[in-house]
Order: C-alpha cells, then structure tokens, then sequence
C-alpha cells in the first residue's frame, strides 16, 4: 500500500506541474452544453453572453454565441445546472432544471424576447430526452437509480446490464458480472475518466470496486464511440463518483439477511445456517464554500456461507479426523469499500479533483467437500486507487485536462494452520479425502498500473477539436505456487492381494504393510510436483493518441471523425528459454482505428434523431498469456512425477529431491506464433430515435461487431496422423516430434467472430414520479474459437469451431423502473413516501457445447465433439431473474429522511443454471453425448435472497 501512496503522490506533482501536452477522453468524466441562442422569429443573435452555474457548488463557465447564434460548453462537471443568456436589447433568459450526465452533449436551444436586461424570461425544463450529441449504443444511469434500484449483492456493476448493447449475467456477491460486447466480453473500465481496469484475466474487468452510496452516475458505450475512447475491442464502462457540495450531506444504512428468509440455495439438500449484514455511511460538504469540496464513503459487507464437508463418517472414523475437520468449512467473506475526494476550483481557470479509493475482501477459509479445513487456505484481496486531475480554461475556447492515476491489486493465500503432525505436502485420497498440508496456498499476485493522459479541446466556430495523448506502464509481480502431491487411487485388480480402495492403500502405506503380491510395502499411486523459480516479475506499455473533429454541419447534422492510436510494447523474456518461440512476442506496432459518426434530426421539431456510427477498436489483449509464457517456457519452471512403485520412488511421506533428472517430465509450455497481431474489432450501429414525449423516449437500433486477430491456443507438438475419424478429424500419434516438450501451446491470433442484433429500446425520464426502461434484443454471435480463447477441436483446421459463441443469445430483454406515487387526494396520501422498483433479466438460454467425453482425435485435451456436431449446436435453458425493492420514507425535520427498506434477489425463487458469457451453459449441465440425464441442471445460480434495512439521510 505504501508503493501504491507513493507513487500517486508523484503523480499528483507531475499533474499539477504539467502545463499543456494533449490527450483523450475528454467527457470520460465530464459533459458539455451547446446549443442556439435566437430571437422569437427565429434570427440568430450573435455575441450572446451565456453563463451555466453549477447549482450544487456554484461554480460557473461562460460561453459566447458565434455568428450563427451557436454556443458550446466543451467541459462541464456533471450535475444540476441553472444557464443563463444575456444579449443587448433582449430581456435576460434564465433556465433551470437542467441536468447533465456524463458523456452527454446537451442541447439547450434559447429564445430571447425583445425587452430591458434588467427583465427576465424563467424557464423550468431540462434539455431535451433525445440525444443529438453522440451516436454511440449506450446508456447513463443516475445516482437516484444506482441507490434506489434493487442491487441486493451491492454491487453496482450489475447495473451496467440494464443498458442497450450490452448482453451478460449479474453477480450476486462482489464477484465479477459477466458482460459481452458485440459477442466478446473485451471490455475498458474507468473511474472518473481514469483506467479502473484488470488486465491480467482472461477477460478484463473493473479492479478497484465501488459500492452504490459513492456512485453518482454510471456510463456504458457499448458500440461506436469516438475516438477519445479506446483500448477494448468491446464496450467502455465508466463510473462517476460523488463530490461535496456547497451543502452538507451524508447518510447512514444498515441491511441485514435473516437467515431463515433466504431460500435453500437451488440444487442444494438442506439450506445452510449463514449471515449477511451491511453498513455504509457517506459525508460530503464544503471545506471552503464555492472553492473546495470534499466527499467520503465507508462501507462493511461481511458474511457466512458455510460450505459442507462430505467425507463419509467411515472414511472420517478410518483416518482419524477430529471433529473439527467435519461438518462445515467455516467460508465467508468480509467486504469493504473506502472513498475519499476532494474536489477543487483553484480560480475561475482551473478546477479539478484528488481521490483516493480502497477495496478489500478476506475469505477466512476455502475448503469443504472432500478437503478438510485445515487443508484449505484463506484469501485476502486488497485493491487501492488514486487519481488526480486539472482542468484548465487556456482560452475562452481552450481546455486542457490533465490526469494521473495508480490501481493496484494484490492477492495472496495464507494457509490455514494444518492438523498437528500432518505431512508436509498434499495427499489426495481418491474419491475419499484431501488432507496433509497445502503448499499452494503461497501462490500471489500484484498488478500495478501507473497512468498519465492530457487532453486539449479547442471549440472553433461549430466544431469542436479534441487531442489527446496517454501513456500507461502496467507490471506483474507474481508467485506461483509449488506443488507438493501425493495421491493414492488404488491398485489395478491383478488380483485378489493387489484390488485396494484408495483409502486401504493410503492406511496399508501409512502402517507399513506389505503388500502380499509384490512382497513390497503398500505406498502411494503417485507423486507430483513444480520446482524452478516461482517468481515472475514483468511489465507492459501502453501509447495512445487520438485526434477528432465534432462539427456542427446544421443546428440538424453533425458530423464526428476521428483518428486513433494504440500500441502495447511487450516486454522481452528468458533469452535462454529452450524453445525459441517462448522468448519473446513481436510488438504490434501498426494499429490505427479511424472512426466516423453522425446525427442527424430530419424534422424541424428536432423530436426525431437518426444516428450511426463506424469504427475500429483495437484491444488490450489478456497479459497473464504473456507473463505465464515468461514463466511456462520449460526452463523457469519445470513439473515432476513419480510412480509410487519406481525403484527410485522415495518411501511416504518423504518429499523426495527434484534435482534427480529422472523424475522431470516433458513441460508443457507457452510460445507465440510468428506474426502475432493485437485483436481488433470492426463496429458499426444505426439507430432511429423518437421522442413520444417531454420526458418519453422510443429508440430502434441495429448492432454489428466482427473481431479479427482474437487469441486462441493451438498444440504445435502433436504426432502425425495415424488415422482419420469419419468426419475427417485426424487423430494424432503418440510420438511427439519434439521430445522435450509435452504440449507446446502456440498463442495464435487468427480468432474471428461476427454480432449482428437488432433491438428497441424505450426509456421513460423521470416525472410524476414514474421512470422506467426496457430493452429487448435479438441476436446472433458466431466465433471459431472458445470464449477468449482455448484450444480449437481440431487443431489443423480452425474453420470446424465456427459456430455459435459461447455468448450466444438469441433473445434478451431487461427492464427496470421506479415509481414514487404523488396522491393529493386527503384518503391517498397515506402512499405519499412510499417507492417502489424493480429490475429484471431475461435470456432464452446460452448454447451448450455438445462433447463426446473422450479424447477422440488424441491431442490429450478432452474438448471433443461426437462425429458431425457442430460447436455449440444445442442451446441451454433460459435464464429469468427479478429483483425488486419497497421502500418507505419518513421526513424528519426539514432536511432529515428516514427510509425503511425491504428488498428481494431473484423474488420468484428460478432455478437458473450457472451458465456464464465465456463458456455457456457447458459448465452448468451434463453435456455430455448419450448421457441418459444429458441436459439436467448441475449447477445453479442464486436462490432468493431477502434483506431488511434502513437508510438516514440528510
């Protein structure tokens, strides 16, 4: 934590000393405000003075009409606004109720009466519902959604599932939601406009997580953003966190779970004893009133879930095991979630932020089943961020922003203190019992990202120019574990002496019994093991630039092009690997990503938008391919095995010496292919946008995706062909043509997939109480490799694996809303108070990838298909979920609310398999070939959940 401190504190002095570099993202954080400034017939007024003042901290930004009346905030924080417009001869215009969100170009169009300055026009109405500032597929949702919406498991990510072009499943703990984007879950996580993403997975997700009491707005871009944005081949997902006011504000809640409400979890015979509580608490106001601001957010989630120990009581009683050792593994998990920021106006020219914010989670057990307890290991998960930026106003027409951030992640696996006189490594007891001693749990990781960007905006007549330039350092600092592992399965039937169980082989060896058949002691089945360097110490560079133009063609059409710039510098590796492919990666250094859009409104009311957009989005690709292979070249970290019956096996339970050369066996190891290129993927949307209403919007819209370049695993150390199944697969000898190796897993990078969807989408803004919104889509994902890579079925012919994704779903709909009820008649005010929302998920299933549950074609990975099945040919069963919450308030005082609260996960109890974006419904269901119960349900998501807790504000 102390390197994660220091190192944002000299971000932070490099930030405040940097003058004007440029950069992107520019409404990564913030929104803008344009519009045109006319007289009641319609002629434009030129050098019209227009001043948005932030209502909340009463800072402003001014702004002058050109010649044809048009005007543009390019920067402005979000939040509630009031925009005044002064002219000579014309009365003074005063609106309020306008509220902005990030990401959004508002337009806000003003006509000015003939009249003294000294009179004023008021007018009460935000800017229209219709978005005529982007043509990106996305959506924004408010800090009143976030905090009033049903999120059970507190966790906020799952909102990002309720917008359009988005596809995925929510978590229903602080775990990772699962997210696709155009049939890939390629994804860039920002908080506050600064990177908030985990690289090192096979699929990139938020790091530092936030709870809802710190949100004040989220942002998804799911398909044509421009070209500020960058790094996925997917979608963008942004969150705003809160600041001070020139108000003091805060809030305290407390949830709680009783046990006996929550339904037995789905599949599972009894419903186990557990806890679940959550406190947060949140303060915000102004250090200096109108200057200086702070915000701060706590909150603590603990739980219980024990988790069963199934060793059979005779098996418990045969080894000994104390009572401690059976029953539950004590499993739970401690969340908490820390932010602190201080928002800043130095001058009228410059503002900004500073913060600081912490995740942690620690899992005091992770045992059950056949393992007992002390065998387990706990999980601690620490994530820290810091971020700072400077905005400053060059020019009435120049903005420059300049951020920095640090986000680091660090895991590790204490173990749990083993049994008193357990041996010092693994023993696996077939199908009976895991004890010993857990060398695994050493294992850890630390991902570090230091990051620094500039961004300059210059509006120039009706266009608005955006530079920008970033550069990111990325490291790994890694420890795997090294395995220890004895394992007794038992004795082939040879005959009558030599048929043993398992657990008679693990006593008979234990007690020194001869074997009668042999005349030798009984002793284990096998020994296995890792030795080398378990260390691995890397780090990634990053290089972007992007330049674009946003120009006003009519106050009707606008037009966005752009230019982008990625590249990654890999790191090189053990220049002594034995394998020359494992020594290093060819950097990618031709990637551009030009991008264009437009909107368009073809009717004078401006009530209708046509929209579209097209561009190239290339990606970061999952850096633990990278560091693994730094580490998986068959020199820095080598495996051994020994059969428990070799002359040189050493007698259990002495661990034996893996210098011998003769207990190393061929590894298996990682290398690149020539020509390795970064994944990209095309992007292109159209939609049509109606408004129906001043606060009622209808939008229909058509998505496509084509990634190119993606990631897949092919065995290069196969044997020729010995033979051909019917439909053509080879099947490979036994004979590798390099010894030395088992498999070598050549990182390819000609992965393909294809998205096409249509979708509708009608979101209602609040007003009488009543919002809501609802999306349905249809779609189809084809791909030829597995999820984010994987090995393909054949390795000689990649084009049999094209089918539908792992992420295939035909139809999905999500809907959510919120209504407050507004009686005024004297016998219904008693509902007055009362709020009551609701949000659902629907998916009509994820295909199952059918397996014949043998290695068919010999290439010692079992992901065979039965003869003439295509890949994912057979689709799972649907997935229904809805969540809903019932709140009452109660004011206290004038500015004093408390609110009671009770709130349901998954209300009607579905049963929903586990299936998941990056593997289907494969995982969750027996699939495979002729299994007499081939479909049924072995994994289940979560059962009903039910809190009650309460919530003061003021």
């Amino acid at each position: 934590m102390l390197k994660v401190l220091s190192s944002f504190l000299l971000f932070l002095t490099v930030c405040l000393l940097v003058d004007t570099t440029v950069h992107a993202q520019s409404n990564a954080s913030d929104a803008a405000m344009e519009g045109y400034v006319r007289d009641t017939s319609g002629a434009a007024i030129k050098a019209a003075k227009l001043i948005a003042r932030n209502v909340d901290t009463n800072i402003s930004a001014e702004a002058t009409t050109d010649d044809q009346g048009y005007f543009r905030f390019a920067i402005l924080k979000v939040g509630r606004y009031e925009l005044t417009a002064t002219a000579d001869g014309f009365s003074t215009y005063v609106q309020t109720g306008l509220s902005l969100v990030v990401g959004q170009a508002a337009r806000v169009d003003v006509s000015m009466q003939v009249g003294a300055k000294a009179e004023s026009v008021q007018v009460n109405s935000d800017a229209p519902i219709t978005d005529t500032g982007t043509a990106a597929t996305g959506a924004v949702l408010s800090a009143k959604e976030v905090e009033e919406l049903p999120v059970i498991s507190r966790n906020i990510y799952n909102f990002h599932l309720l917008s359009p072009g988005v596809q995925g499943l929510t978590s229903s703990t602080f775990g990772t939601t699962q997210f696709t984007f155009g049939g890939t879950e390629r994804s860039y996580w920002t908080v506050d406009g600064l990177d908030n993403t985990q690289k090192g997975g096979n699929r990139q997700i938020r790091l530092v997580i936030t709870t809802p009491e710190a949100v004040e707005e989220m942002q998804v871009l799911a398909n044509g953003y421009s070209a500020e944005f960058g790094r996925a081949a997917g979608g963008q997902v942004n969150v705003i966190l809160k600041s001070g006011t020139n108000d003091f504000h805060g809030s305290a809640l407390f949830l709680y779970r009783f046990s006996d409400m929550q339904a037995r979890p789905s599949l599972a015979a009894v419903n186990p004893n557990r806890t679940w509580h959550d406190e947060a608490f949140t303060l915000g106001g102004p250090i200096i009133k109108n200057k200086l601001f702070f915000f701060g957010q706590y909150e603590s989630n603990p739980y219980t879930l024990p988790t069963a120990v199934t060793i059979s009581p005779a098996n418990a009683a045969a080894l000994k095991l104390p009572a401690s050792q059976l029953g539950n593994s004590p499993f739970g998990e401690t969340y908490r979630t820390l932010v602190a920021k201080v928002n800043y106006s130095l001058n009228e020219k410059n503002s900004g932020y500073v913060r600081y914010s912490r995740f942690t989670n620690h899992q005091p057990d992770n045992a059950g089943g056949l393992t007992i307890p002390n065998r387990g290991a706990s999980y601690d998960d620490r994530m820290n961020g810091g971020a700072v930026q400077l905005a400053t106003l060059l020019t009435p027409n120049l903005v420059n922003e300049v951020r920095g951030g640090v986000i680091q992640r660090f895991t590790d696996n204490p173990p749990v203190a083993p049994l008193p006189g357990a041996i010092s490594a693994a023993v696996n007891i077939t199908g009976v019992a895991n004890i010993g001693y857990n060398p695994l749990a050493f294992a850890s990781t630390n991902e570090q990202s230091n990051q620094i960007l500039d961004n300059l905006t210059w509006t120039h007549g009706r266009s608005t120019w955006k530079f920008g330039v970033d550069y990111e350092h990325t490291a790994f600092n890694n420890t795997s574990a090294l395995t220890r592992q004895f394992t007794f399965g038992g004795l082939p039937a040879a005959n009558e002496f030599a048929a043993v169980t398992p657990l008679n082989q693990y006593l008979n060896t234990l007690a020194g019994v001869v074997n009668p058949a042999t005349g030798n002691p009984y002793t284990y089945t096998q020994f296995t093991a890792t030795a080398g360097n378990p260390n691995i110490n890397v780090g990634f560079n990053f290089i972007n630039f992007f330049a674009q133009d946003e120009f006003r063609v009519t106050p009707n059409l606008t037009f966005n092009v752009g230019l982008r710039y990625e590249a990654v510098l890999f790191p090189t590796f053990n220049a002594q690997a034995p394998y020359p492919l494992s020594r290093k990666v060819n950097s990618d250094l031709g990637d551009w990503a030009p991008r264009a859009a437009f909107t368009w409104s073809p009717f004078g009311d401006r009530k209708t938008v046509i929209r579209g957009a097209y561009g190239m989005y290339y990606d970061i690709p999952p850096l633990s391919v990278f560091y693994n292979a730094a580490q998986q070249n068959g020199k820095t970290f080598l495996s051994y095995s020994i059969p428990g019956t070799s002359a040189a096996a050493p007698a259990f339970p002495t661990v034996p010496d893996l210098t011998q050369s003769g207990f190393q066996t061929p590894s298996n190891i990682n290398a690149f292919a020539p020509g390795f290129h970064n994944a990209y993927q095309h992007q292109a949307n159209l939609q049509i946008q109606r408004e129906l209403g001043n606060d009622l919007l209808v939008t229909v819209g058509t998505n496509f995706a084509a990634l190119r370049h993606g990631l897949y695993s092919e065995n290069s150390n196969l044997g020729a062909p010995v033979s051909y199944l019917a439909d053509g697969r080879p099947v490979f000898g036994s004979t590798r043509p390099n010894p030395q190796f088992n498999q070598i897993n050549l990182i390819e990078s000609g992965g393909n997939s294809n998205y096409n969807s249509v979708f509708i989408n009608l979101t209602k803004r609040i007003s009488r109480g009543l919002s809501f919104a609802g999306t349905y889509t249809y779609s189809h994902a084809l791909s030829n490799t597995l999820g984010e890579g994987g090995s393909p079925e054949d390795p000689t012919n990649l084009a049999r694996d094209y089918g539908n994704s792992e992420d295939d779903v035909r139809h999905y709909l999500v809907v959510q809303g919120l209504y407050e009820p507004l009686a005024h008649s004297h016998w219904l005010r008693w509902i007055n108070g009362f709020e009551i929302s609701t949000s659902a998920l629907y998916n009509s299933g994820y295909p199952i990838n059918v397996v014949a549950g043998t290695d068919l074609n010999n290439d010692g990975i079992l992901n065979d298909r039965p003869l003439f099945r295509g890949r994912n040919d057979t689709t799972g069963p649907s997935i229904f979920q809805l969540d809903a919450r019932l709140a009452r308030s109660f004011t206290i005082a004038e500015r004093y609310k408390l609110t009671a609260i009770l709130e349901s996960e998954n209300l009607l109890n579905s049963t929903n398999a586990s299936c998941s974006t990056s593997g289907g419904c494969s995982g969750a269901v027996v699939n495979t070939a002729g299994a007499a119960d081939f479909g049924r349900i072995i994994g289940a998501r979560t059962a009903r959940n039910v809190q009650l807790g309460a919530k003061f504000t003021f």
